[in-house]
């Protein structure tokens, strides 16, 4: 009996000063790193229902879209992304273009798809076509929903100017040819008082990874996913994306490489989701793939605000757009 209850003692002994070093682990990492316990906190104990995406299906046959007949209209990809489409309502947004550390920057030139945006009380920025507008909604409902102000980074940067080095409040320093700054899809969305390492110390931006999705944004960098990004954890960088994309981000918890690589690598398929608005409106989605056609590329006229993305990974172009 008394070896018994040494043994328990020892056992009990060894586990109290290992749950010890564990939470001397952890409340030094809230005070010098508090981005790691929030993003390991989040990611594996937050749950994140999302009850206004309904299940996705799929189909292979256009008619159950549009009919081909007579409700498809083929598009120029140079007009497009000039801006120069017929229709208001298309846009080349190049949301899904995936740059990271084994994906360079494509040969292709992304000034024409470039908007320089004054925006309310922050300054100018330039960003693809529409981004700026949802940055600016964004914005606009983090100061009336905290009080507080996003102070904001690098959005697009030129080409021919190297990105600046932002020394040790980086985790990772981006390579230069595989910034996203690059392509004027992202933007970092900074707050006064908290540097890099210890940016999840705000309210701000807690808001932001709860909400950024809401206005289409994602956060490009998300925690643990290195081996898709390349990049450990950036929750100041956000990415657009657009509807449905970044509420299927945020409730996945994919970083952008693996939610196209295991959503959309059907050609010739058909995807749609039923997404709610804030405002209670419910909204089909469709999306698809493709390959374009002597510079064209197809759109069925039963789809309505509609953004197009070149993919740089296998060189496809998607569609996305609300089924009328």
């Amino acid at each position: 009996m008394k070896n018994r209850t040494r043994r328990w003692l020892i056992l009990a002994r060894n586990w109290g000063i290992f749950i010890g070093i564990l939470l001397i682990i952890w409340i030094t990492l809230l005070i010098a790193r508090p981005n790691i316990p929030y993003a390991i906190t989040e990611k594996y104990f937050h749950s994140r229902k999302m009850d206004r995406l309904s299940e996705m299906t799929h189909t292979d046959f256009i008619e159950d879209i549009c009919d081909p007949q007579t409700e498809i209209t083929y598009y120029s990809l140079d007009a497009l992304m000039k801006g120069d489409c017929e229709r208001e309502d298309i846009r080349f947004t190049d949301g899904l273009y995936i740059l990271n550390d084994r994906y360079y920057i494509h040969n292709m030139d992304f000034e024409p798809l470039l908007e320089e945006t004054a925006l309310d009380g922050y300054g100018t920025v330039t960003m693809v076509h529409g981004a700026a507008q949802a940055l600016q909604d964004l914005l606009t409902a983090a100061e009336a929903e905290t009080g507080e102000r996003f102070r904001l980074g690098d959005s697009y940067i030129d080409g021919a100017v190297p990105e600046k080095d932002h020394g040790n409040d980086c985790y990772l320093l981006d390579y230069y040819e595989t910034s996203e700054h690059l392509t004027g899809t992202s933007i970092d969305l900074l707050v006064d008082g908290v540097d890099f390492r210890t940016y999840m110390r705000a309210d701000l931006s807690k808001w932001l990874q709860d909400n950024a999705w809401r206005f289409g944004f994602t956060i490009r960098y998300p925690f643990w996913e290195g081996e898709w990004t390349g990049v450990f954890f950036q929750p100041w960088h956000i990415h657009y994306v657009g509807m449905p994309h970044a509420a299927l981000l945020y409730k996945t918890r994919m970083p952008l490489e693996e939610y196209i690589e295991k959503n959309y690598t059907a050609r010739r398929r058909y995807y749609m989701i039923d997404y709610t608005d804030e405002d209670g409106t419910t909204d089909t989605y469709v999306i698809y793939r493709q390959t374009p056609t002597e510079g064209t590329i197809y759109i069925p006229d039963t789809l309505s605000d509609v953004e197009v993305s070149f993919d740089n990974t296998y060189g496809y172009y998607y569609v996305t757009g609300v089924l009328s």
